[in-house]
């Protein structure tokens, strides 16, 4: 008896070393399986694996920095673009036009300087990792990113030149028309001096250029009705056609007449006083005919070179400072 029990005893103890020895297994088998998935939640080009991409991104961070250092200059430039802008959209009505010149022609040539860096940028930025999504093996997804803003607000350049040509057009327009309308009051103000010295011809022929300077305005006006409100322009090439005719309608009765005041005189001085009564009393229309061309495509080229400028300063900020890629 005391032996058999012994067996049942030495039996059961097996029993209970054996689940032992498989519990044991099992526990490996699952810490070797998290470790497993450990590993491959954390695959190259993450953070958790900056030991596997550090070479690749070593290797492209000096391109990297030129590249950044490239848009940074493109930045300045665009800076300055937007400060000529705004320069020659206040300098339009300025008596002394040779800074306006000076700033379109300025503008003009740092647009083009621009575009062909932004290109050359934009070809550079092409060929660096991070066209291909194998890249992400080799290279860590913080410099990808770094590429892909850059590429990204190179962007905003486009256009830029285009957005000037339209600037330029649209001021030598508005500049053109302000200084014909502003020549044209001071030849009628020429011709009226010798009206009233009775020098008749030498007036009409002083109106004769008036009457040209408003149909080369007209003209200019014609250019721009397609992008611009010339509502106001209208009505004050309307108000001076009407006193230029009634100023040469006046002075040729008199003519006429030899200095007499007959009916036709009588009339045409009528008619001088009506078209005078109208006339705009100071050159504030020369203003609002300016924000009416600026409303109509000025303005528009300036919001896009501003655009253009906030879209690189904030890429620019958000980018890794310089020497900090490859640490």
């Amino acid at each position: 008896m005391p032996a058999r029990y012994a067996q049942r005893v030495i039996a059961a103890a097996r029993r209970i070393l054996l689940a032992l020895a498989w519990l044991l297994a099992l526990a490996a088998l699952a810490l070797g399986g998290a470790g497993i998935v450990a590993q491959w939640s954390h695959p190259p080009g993450t953070p958790a694996r900056a030991e596997l991409t550090w070479a690749g991104d070593r290797a492209v961070t000096p391109s990297l920095d030129a590249a950044q250092m490239d848009l940074a200059a493109i930045a300045g430039d665009v800076d300055r673009l937007a400060l000529l802008a705004r320069g020659a959209l206040a300098a339009i009505t300025a008596e002394d036009q040779e800074p306006f010149v000076a700033a379109l022609s300025e503008g003009r040539d740092i647009s083009r300087t621009i575009e062909a860096a932004s290109a050359s940028l934009g070809a550079g930025l092409a060929g660096l990792p991070g066209g291909s999504v194998t890249d992400s093996i080799a290279h860590g997804a913080d410099t990808l990113a770094r590429r892909t803003a850059m590429i990204a607000a190179l962007e905003s350049t486009g256009g830029l030149a285009r957005s000037w040509a339209e600037l330029t057009a649209g001021s030598l327009a508005a500049s053109e028309l302000i200084s014909l309308l502003a020549d044209h009051d001071r030849t009628v103000a020429a011709a009226a001096v010798e009206g009233r010295a009775a020098n008749y011809e030498a007036a009409l022929a002083i109106l004769a250029r008036a009457v040209a300077q408003l149909e080369r305005a007209t003209a200019i006006r014609d250019q721009l009705v397609n992008t611009s409100d010339v509502a106001t322009l209208d009505a004050w090439l309307g108000r001076n056609r009407r006193y230029d005719a009634a100023l040469i309608g006046l002075y040729t009765a008199l003519r006429d007449a030899g200095g007499l005041v007959t009916d036709a005189v009588r009339a045409a001085y009528r008619e001088e006083g009506a078209a005078r009564a109208i006339l705009p009393p100071d050159t504030r229309g020369l203003v609002l005919i300016v924000a009416d061309i600026g409303r109509g495509g000025l303005n528009q080229a300036v919001i896009a070179i501003e655009q253009a400028r906030g879209r690189l300063n904030l890429a620019l900020e958000a980018m890794t400072p310089l020497g900090d890629g490859g640490s």
